[in-house]
């Protein structure tokens, strides 16, 4: 059985990528020597080679050829240079998922976090809560800081926590000891054909937990999964949720609710991050913690100075008409729904979201769902696709969503690019507001173009 000792030294292609750069700083700690490559220009390459990693744009099969191992991510083609001199080498050869694994037999027990939506804000939530009882762990978050900082803990090996994505299935080379699913909602149709189909990835990942485990879900799939020789734990609003928030209120943008565990009140927890539903999020960290079996009462106190994610509803700056400039990784419509309906109750002006779709398959699938998202946006500006792994789509385009959204919104635009954007918001827009700039590609430059960073 492989183990992350063997090997001396790792080359990471996608070293950029949010969970790739905390990986390689994990090896780089541990004193293995660490490259890694990436297509994109990114200022993550310089963070990386401040901390002793050889990072670097473009590809160097020669540099990939002196690693012992070898990791790549799954959106990384076969024909890649350094992929293929890596086998043509014989070095040992892996995606990202077989290399968590590595990870995973490192640490005592495991807590992995899937969903469609939340993952990455509960895994910091349920990070930032071990951090503050003492836990050693490895903290494995698909999200930096607020920032930018890299959102990685290694403090020991009692625990090794990570997100548990549904791309491509990664989530199955997982063997949690506690399992978290928060949601599940029609997504990835590159490698999903319905919602049948996903489903059942996330049934086999609850079978994943190992005998005596927790699954923590949603009480709305309470039913849906039901792995044997697995405890279950619910979260929700409803009284017959096993961890639920009661007498919920809203303050400037914060949410406070009665914590409530198996019938009992525990204590009153106040979030600092926006939106309604990281109270779900919150719960089922609470939910893990406990499964860890965490201080409850101290956990949810911890939620309190819990900061968020960086492109979690981010406030980037306020511009000289008082409009403040959020930023939200949301690329699926309820994402969007989301991030609209928490800034809706947060201002009494004008909501212009500036929208960047991601992949061309999601766009075609989803398309309708898209179109339905913006409802309660005063008015939205579609930018062009964000490609990422995919080539263009007949009907899958942001120009078919601007069209699609134009039949239903009269507010609606659609732009070439950041700078058109920001010229647009310098040059007509006033008053106070909202300023969402919404996507999984690169639509947060747009803020720091308008604050000249």
């Amino acid at each position: 059985m492989l183990k992350l000792s063997d090997f001396h030294s790792v080359h990471f292609i996608g070293v950029c990528g949010v969970s790739m750069k905390a990986l390689a700083l994990l090896c780089a700690r541990a004193e293995m020597r660490v490259s890694g490559s990436d297509k994109a220009d990114s200022p993550v390459i310089e963070t990386l080679c401040k901390n002793g990693i050889y990072a670097y744009r473009g590809s160097d099969p020669s540099v990939a050829e002196k690693a012992e191992l070898v990791v790549y991510t799954a959106c990384i083609p076969e024909n890649d240079p350094e992929l293929a001199r890596a086998r043509e080498c014989r070095l040992t050869v892996m995606e990202r998922k077989a290399f968590l694994t590595l990870v995973e037999r490192m640490c005592e027990r495991t807590v992995a976090v899937a969903g469609t939506h939340g993952k990455t804000t509960t895994t910091a939530m349920l990070s930032a809560i071990m951090s503050a009882q003492g836990v050693k762990f490895i903290g494995h978050v698909g999200g930096d800081l607020p920032g930018g900082e890299i959102s990685l803990t290694d403090s020991g090996r009692e625990v090794f926590l990570t997100e548990a994505c549904e791309y491509k299935r990664s989530f199955l080379s997982l063997s949690p000891d506690v399992a978290v699913i928060l949601n599940v909602r029609f997504d990835h149709p590159d490698c999903y054909r319905d919602t049948g189909e996903l489903t059942e990835a996330f049934s086999r990942f609850a079978c994943n937990v190992k005998d005596g485990g927790l699954l923590v879900v949603d009480h709305a799939l309470k039913d849906s999964f039901s792995p044997k020789g697995v405890r279950k734990a619910t979260f929700g609003f409803g009284k017959e949720c096993d961890y639920r928030a009661d007498d919920v209120t809203y303050r400037n943008g914060i949410y406070s609710f009665s914590f409530v565990r198996y019938g009992k009140f525990v204590r009153r927890c106040t979030l600092r991050v926006y939106g309604k539903h990281n109270i779900l999020n919150a719960l089922a960290a609470l939910a893990a913690a406990d499964g860890l079996g965490l201080d409850i009462s101290f956990a949810a106190e911890t939620l309190g100075t819990f900061a968020g994610v960086s492109r979690r509803f981010e406030c980037r700056g306020m511009l000289e008409n008082g409009a403040r400039v959020i930023v939200d990784y949301a690329h699926h419509p309820d994402e969007i729904s989301a991030a609209i309906d928490t800034a809706r109750v947060m201002t009494r002006g004008e909501i212009i979201v500036f929208f960047e779709p991601h992949t061309f398959s999601r766009t075609k699938s989803l398309i309708d769902e898209f179109a339905d998202s913006f409802y309660w946006a005063d008015e939205v500006v579609i930018l062009p696709t964000y490609a990422a792994r995919e080539k263009n789509i007949e009907g899958g385009t942001a120009y078919d969503l601007y069209m699609k959204l134009k039949k239903k919104k009269t507010a609606c635009l659609y732009m070439e690019g950041y700078a058109a954007a920001v010229d647009y918001i310098r040059s007509h827009l006033s008053g106070k507001g909202m300023i969402l700039l919404l996507g999984a590609g690169g639509a947060d430059k747009i803020s720091d173009m308008l604050f000249n960073k």
